[in-house]
């Protein structure tokens, strides 16, 4: 006879379960599995549990789990309430190695608590998941079972997470770990006087040492770590930011939050070194590379949402989340909106859940873009689209690899937390959507109604970059340049490649603390004079030599999944690699950086992309332009 639930009671609005782990000293001495007999019987339970009901409102104390269920194939027996209870393997593994060993544990578990097979519980108790999170005295993340050198992983993020936090690395400008770690290396005199942090950066660059096999196995466990399904869990994003604190568990092993930030800072610092190091751009990390691993955006993003003070936009939230994944492809925005400070604002309150995902998409893009949110159209993809659903709004069941031209950063001194874009461009000029002038956009079924211009006509398109074709990118630009009939082996004048330099990275240069700027004119002479003396060569990245490493790191991360084009009236720009000649580059009120359109054989216009284009990022198309055109977007 298997677990059977009893009903919540009848103010089961305000009731939850809990379940209290029982320690290995409290299992029965003999336990053998449902249906067992003889030589057949089943291994004994490893997990023994309880079940209570308890006041949402007034609730012992309990932690609560934040885990991925698993495949659900594959599940493993557990013993509540003295019954057989079918478990996902993972959450089975979670309990076996959080199981006490003097006093129960009290946990919060979905797949436990909440009666999955019950139509009317379910729903009601999932819409309690941030009051069940927030009043949880602490959440634990479990990362998974231990394996491929996790405990090693977790003993060095620990370990330097905490040392690199007591330190103060990077609080300072004094305290930067790049430059420290060059001081180390070419002028240990100036260090500070300070033994702990000398003895720090000493262990800290072993880690960086190519010839090191120690390290090469630590930055191998550090990737596969980093490689787990934990950190592509949507819902885990609400679950951190309802949370008081937070451990990390894998295994037997577990490590702190704090640790954790200040150790993703510190791999993050370690990559940017090791890079400048070798002179080369380091690529995506793999178990087989000798680089710090890069696979820890998504971790990251986890905290920046555990660490912040308050409720975040859903702009933000869209953005910063879009790589996490969720099996109720609903669920992809319905994670976010839980929590999400401008739900209300933006009119998405509502419950969503008798609406299909592609419903909820359109609804949730509506009420961004008729807000002034236009760069959620940068989420869009021509390759990406839900079939017979608007060009501007993406299927976020679907991985989208390019860049964003621009990147929304918090405002955490403000409150309610706002976010801007950075670098900053503004198209549209000084036009203030929701003025007189300004009106917002429509949304009338399939199709947006907008106020824009067009300012361009495409005329030829270059090559789709690919990985070590930095120089072709450039060179295409530099052709680009010439008026037609101009012998492209000329000498280009300067002014002309300054303009190639500032398209081919979108001009932007890398992050400066919270700060992405524009592409400096000082950037701008050491290109110029690194691309002198390399004489241009097949491979860019020796380029790196020339001390222009971010000039070329931000090439390779903005180029990906582009195009260079030059339109009918001569400018060059970038836009998506799905564009051709006849495309439409059109500015829309309100809008921070143009869109690439395309009209089809039906006389609609749809979208592709948002591009940069040379000489307009700042308005100079509407300076003299008193009234837009209304445009359909379907």
């Amino acid at each position: 006879m298997s677990f059977q639930y009893i009903p919540l009671p009848g103010d089961q609005e305000g009731s939850i379960r809990l379940v209290h782990l029982l320690p290995k000293n409290e299992h029965p001495k003999s336990c053998e599995g449902p249906g067992s007999s003889g030589a057949l019987a089943s291994p004994p339970a490893r997990v023994h549990c309880t079940l209570s009901v308890a006041k949402l409102e007034e609730p012992p104390p309990y932690a609560a789990l934040s885990y991925t269920w698993g495949t659900s194939d594959r599940k493993s027996t557990i013993m509540v309430n003295g019954m057989p209870f079918l478990a996902t393997e993972n959450l089975e593994s979670a309990l076996y190695h959080l199981t006490p060993q003097g006093q129960p544990l009290v946990l919060w578990v979905d797949a436990i608590c909440i009666d999955q097979n019950s139509e009317g519980e379910r729903p009601q108790q999932l819409r309690k998941m941030r009051q069940i999170y927030s009043r949880a005295t602490s959440v634990t993340a479990w990362l998974g079972p231990p394996r491929d050198n996790s405990d090693i992983a977790l003993g060095w993020i620990q370990y330097y997470g905490s040392l690199a936090d007591s330190l103060g690395i990077g609080t300072k400008p004094d305290l930067m770990l790049p430059s420290l770690l060059q001081s180390l290396r070419v002028s240990p005199g100036k260090l500070p006087e300070n033994s702990r942090l000398k003895t720090f950066l000493k262990e800290i660059s072993n880690e960086v040492a190519l010839d090191s096999g120690q390290a090469e196995s630590i930055r191998v466990s550090l990737a596969k770590l980093f490689d787990r399904p934990y950190w592509n869990r949507v819902w885990a994003v609400q679950e951190m930011a309802h949370a008081k604190s937070v451990r990390f568990a894998c295994g037997d092993k577990s490590v702190s939050v704090d640790a954790l930030h200040h150790a993703l800072r510190l791999m993050r610092n370690l990559r940017q070194f090791q890079k400048l190091r070798q002179g080369c751009y380091v690529q995506q990390a793999t178990v087989k590379s000798i680089g710090f691993p890069t696979n820890t955006r998504n971790a990251t993003s986890l905290l920046k949402v555990q660490r912040a003070t308050e409720p975040l936009p859903l702009i933000y939230l869209l953005r910063t989340f879009r790589f996490f994944k969720a099996s109720d492809p609903r669920d992809r925005l319905l994670a976010l909106l839980g929590f999400a400070s401008d739900a209300d604002i933006l009119g998405l309150s509502s419950d969503f859940r008798d609406k299909s995902y592609e419903e909820l998409y359109c609804d949730v893009i509506v009420g961004l873009i008729t807000n002034g949110f236009f760069d959620v159209l940068s989420l869009c993809d021509p390759d990406i689209r839900i079939p017979g659903y608007p060009s501007w709004t993406p299927d976020f069941t679907r991985l989208r690899a390019r860049v964003p031209l621009q990147q929304r950063v918090l405002d955490r001194n403000s409150s309610p937390v706002k976010t801007s874009l950075r670098p900053t461009f503004s198209a549209s000029g000084k036009r203030k959507l929701g003025s007189k002038s300004c009106p917002p956009p429509r949304s009338s079924g399939s199709h947006l109604v907008l106020h824009a211009k067009l300012i361009d006509v495409v005329d030829h398109m270059g090559t789709q970059w690919k990985a070590g074709h930095s120089r072709r990118w450039l060179e295409e630009l530099r052709q680009f340049s010439f008026p037609d009939g101009a012998n492209s082996l000329e000498p280009l004048p300067r002014a002309c490649l300054q303009a190639v330099l500032h398209t081919a990275v979108a001009d932007q240069e890398g992050w400066r603390a919270a700060i992405k700027p524009r592409l400096s004119d000082s950037m701008v002479a050491k290109v110029q004079e690194a691309l002198e003396r390399s004489k241009l060569s097949e491979d860019t990245a020796s380029l790196t030599l020339f001390g222009v490493d971010d000039y070329m790191d931000q090439l390779q991360d903005i180029a990906k999944h582009r195009c260079p084009f030059r339109t009918s009236t001569g400018r060059i720009g970038i836009g998506p690699h799905q564009m051709k000649p006849g495309d439409r580059i059109y500015v829309l009120e309100g809008a921070p950086v143009p869109y690439a359109m395309r009209e089809g054989t039906d006389r609609k216009l749809r979208l592709l992309g948002e591009v940069y284009l040379h000489g307009i990022m700042d308005g100079e198309a509407l300076d003299n332009v008193k009234t837009l055109d209304k445009i359909k977007l379907y």
